[in-house]
């Protein structure tokens, strides 16, 4: 560790409530891109911390929310990119959170609140490592740009014409991204790619109205409809019976498969954070796992509605139905065409009353493991920790990585100190305060490495 670097990690430990509050503060404003809530207060709250560090940001109008842009320079001619989201997702269902979602309470040294750890966090962190350079040795090791967009968790729709549109704003040597995990007593997890996405919505209606559940025996149900048309698209297994479904998948290579045997999953661990008897069809090898988890495909209900679902009984024949389903997909697989084999599928088998809709879709990303980005990622949290990292091609997840980094062959990497059991996208989303502080040590860490190649 160089001695400016160890300088700036007791700067970290000496702000330390000063940072735990700004972050704290982020997270009691609303930021919902769903619907527009406090999205406005939010994005003047960025640019206040941005212009703390001494540069004025740019707004930069999109179709949508707009991107927040910065451009901070440093002693080496490396740029350090930081991509992160000013949103949040919904809070529902409210009645399940301990504490407001938005009171940032802190109970036995963790924060709880919406966006805590996804992703308000992660921006925080930035802006606090630059902060932390620049008070404790007067100046950044390297170039930084911040690009904090306020769509992620609607698809980020815009994201994708911004990067066409402003190549030079992006170009950079890599990208943190959002998100990143340490275990306590654990390894530091760095993950350089995603799945990819298709988020389509299905519907059926067989009526203008309601009516009386007598009429169930000579009239059509919507739901009965639309369940029989998702039981032919997956089976009890797990498999997807979608045409083509799997024919154009890029399978994992022998080095991608190697990276498994040092990942710190638990089985157990996340069964039971999950609250589930059992992993589909009981597995519970650690690698079979992994290899689900990372490379391949799912189809998945995210929530249906049909008829009366109030208090007490409602004997009602229902007039439609809807689902909202999720496609993770993985290399090799394109949005666009999958939602074709959907159409297709939903078609051959007698279901062309069945509505299809489609909604955000992103492919998956891989970053190139060999670019100086990703070996400083490594390099500087293996001097931070005197540990290896837990190297991982792929997030189960997936983020607009492809959109962002595709074209222009950036790689982006995803690491910090939060966990897999932080509540995020789910009631009590929570982040240590500890952690916090280690996110910031560990952007710090990775500037200076960078700043060396």
């Amino acid at each position: 560790m160089t001695e400016r670097l160890q300088k700036v990690l007791d700067y970290i430990d000496a702000h330390r409530e000063e940072y735990i509050e700004e972050l704290c503060r982020l997270c009691r404003q609303p930021s919902l891109a769903g619907t527009g809530e406090g999205i406005p207060e939010t994005i003047e709250l960025v640019r206040e911390q941005i212009r703390k560090i001494g540069v004025e940001p740019e707004l930069i109008p999109t179709d949508g929310n707009p991107v927040i842009y910065a451009e901070l320079e440093g002693e080496s001619d490396r740029v350090y990119g930081c991509y992160d989201h000013y949103d949040v997702q919904p809070v529902d269902p409210i009645d399940q959170w301990e504490s407001d979602p938005f009171a940032a309470e802190i109970r036995d040294g963790v924060i709880y609140a919406r966006g805590v750890a996804d992703n308000k966090d992660g921006l925080m962190t930035r802006i606090c490592a630059v902060d932390a350079w620049k008070k404790a040795c007067g100046t950044l090791p390297c170039h930084v740009k911040f690009v904090f967009e306020g769509e992620e968790e609607i698809g980020s729709p815009n994201l994708r014409a911004f990067a066409d549109a402003h190549p030079d704003l992006i170009q950079c040597d890599g990208y943190v991204w959002e998100g990143g995990e340490k275990e306590k007593d654990g390894p530091c997890e760095v993950t350089m790619g995603v799945k990819g996405l298709l988020y389509v919505y299905m519907k059926v209606k067989t009526a203008p109205r309601d009516a009386h559940s007598m009429y169930a025996a000579i009239a059509p149900n919507p739901a009965w409809r639309l369940i029989h048309a998702l039981a032919s698209m997956k089976n009890e297994k797990g498999e997807i019976l979608i045409d083509g479904f799997y024919d154009d998948i890029i399978p994992p290579s022998e080095t991608d498969l190697s990276y498994l045997d040092a990942d710190p999953f638990n089985p157990e661990g996340i069964r039971e954070y999950l609250g589930v008897g059992a992993f589909i069809g009981g597995e519970t090898d650690k690698k079979k796992l992994l290899y689900d988890l990372y490379f391949r495909p799912t189809c998945n209900i995210c929530g249906f509605t049909s008829g009366f679902q109030g208090d007490g009984s409602k004997t009602v024949l229902p007039s439609e139905a809807s689902v909202k389903i999720d496609f993770r997909l993985v290399p090799g697989m394109d949005p666009d065409h999958i939602f074709d084999l959907v159409r297709a599928h939903l078609d051959r088998h007698g279901f062309t009353d069945v509505e299809l809709i489609k909604g955000s879709g992103e492919p998956a990303f891989r970053s190139n493991l060999e670019a100086p980005f990703t070996k400083a990622i490594i390099n500087g949290l293996e001097k931070l920790y005197n540990h290896p990292v837990a190297l991982k091609v792929s997030s189960g997840g997936t983020s607009p990585m492809h959109a962002f980094c595709h074209k222009a062959d950036i790689p982006a990497g995803m690491f910090g100190a939060s966990s897999a059991t932080a509540n995020i996208h789910a009631p009590n989303e929570h982040l240590a305060c500890d952690a916090f502080i280690e996110m910031i040590k560990i952007n710090c860490a990775v500037m200076e490495e960078l700043s060396q190649y």
